[in-house]
C-alpha cells in the first residue's frame, strides 16, 4: 500500500469502499457511511468524518463535483427513508382521488426516488476555505452530484415529462412564451421553480411575467393542477419534488 493511501485512510477513518448490494443487509453499520449517488459505490468510515475529508474520498472513486448547486448530501437513514416514502404514497394517493393514476406525470413520481436534503448547494471551495461550512457527520448518507447538464425540466400539468434544452439561464418568462408554440403549449396554473438545490420559489400570479425568475441548468418547473394557494396536493407535490434524488449522475 502507497505511504499516500496509507495516509488519507488514517485522516479519514475509512472502513472500506462498498459495493451498494452488499449493504443492503444492513447489518452492523459503521458510524458513517455516504452512498456515491450513480456508481454503485459507497464510503464507509470507522469514526464521523469531517465534510472535505467525504469529498475528497468521493473524488479519489471518480465522482466529479462539477455543478456545486446541484450536488447535495441526502439523508440515506432508515428513518428519513421511510418519511420521504409516506410523503411519496401520501401524494400518489392524492392523485389516484383525482384521476390521475393515468397521468404522464403518476409515473414520473413512482419512478423516482426521495429523500430529505442535509446539505445543499455544496461548494468544494467554499468548505475548505470556512470550517462553518464543514461539519462532522455520522449517520447514514447519498451524495449526490449530477453533471450540469443545460436542460430544464418542466413536470406536472403537461402532457408529458418536457426536458427543454438550450434554454437554461433564458428568463421564466421567455421560456413560456418560446413554449407556447412548440412543445408545452398553454400553461394551466403559474409555474413553480425548484432550482437545483432544493429552493423553492412561488412566483405570484402575473408577476413570473414581469419579474425576472432566472434558471440555471437542472431547474424544474412544475406547473399545478389547481391554484397552488388552495391545493394541498400541489403543495405535497412540490414539498416531495424538492427532495427528489438524481437517479444518476447525469440528471
Amino acid at each position: 500500500m502507497s505511504k499516500r493511501l496509507l495516509s488519507l485512510l488514517s485522516l479519514v477513518g475509512v472502513v472500506g469502499i462498498t459495493a451498494l448490494p452488499a449493504m443492503a443487509q444492513n447489518q452492523s453499520l459503521p458510524p458513517l457511511q455516504v452512498e456515491l449517488a450513480g456508481t454503485g459505490k459507497a464510503l464507509q468510515f470507522e469514526q464521523p468524518t469531517r465534510l472535505d475529508n467525504i469529498l475528497k474520498l468521493a473524488q479519489e472513486q471518480n465522482l466529479v463535483l462539477q455543478y456545486p448547486l446541484a450536488i447535495t448530501l441526502f439523508d440515506d437513514s432508515e428513518q428519513a427513508q421511510q418519511e420521504s416514502l409516506a410523503l411519496k404514497n401520501a401524494v400518489l394517493n392524492q392523485m389516484i382521488q383525482y384521476n390521475l393514476v393515468d397521468h404522464p406525470f403518476y409515473k414520473f413520481i413512482q419512478q423516482s426516488q426521495f429523500a430529505p436534503r442535509v446539505l445543499s448547494a455544496i461548494d468544494v471551495d467554499q468548505i475548505r476555505l470556512d470550517k462553518f461550512d464543514n461539519p462532522l457527520l455520522k449517520g447514514q448518507f447519498a451524495l449526490s452530484a449530477p453533471e450540469r447538464a443545460e436542460k430544464v425540466l418542466y413536470v406536472g400539468n403537461v402532457d408529458k415529462v418536457y426536458a427543454i434544452k438550450n434554454l437554461a439561464g433564458i428568463p421564466l418568462h421567455e421560456q413560456v412564451d418560446s413554449l407556447k408554440s412548440s412543445e408545452v403549449g398553454e400553461l394551466a396554473q403559474p409555474p413553480i421553480l425548484i432550482y437545483p438545490n432544493g429552493e423553492v420559489v412561488t412566483p405570484h400570479h402575473g408577476s413570473w411575467l414581469t419579474k425576472q425568475y432566472y434558471l440555471p441548468p437542472l431547474t424544474m418547473v412544475y406547473i399545478p393542477f389547481d391554484d397552488f394557494e388552495q391545493s394541498p396536493m400541489d403543495q405535497d407535490i412540490v414539498k416531495l419534488l424538492s427532495q427528489r434524488k438524481p437517479t444518476s449522475s447525469k440528471n
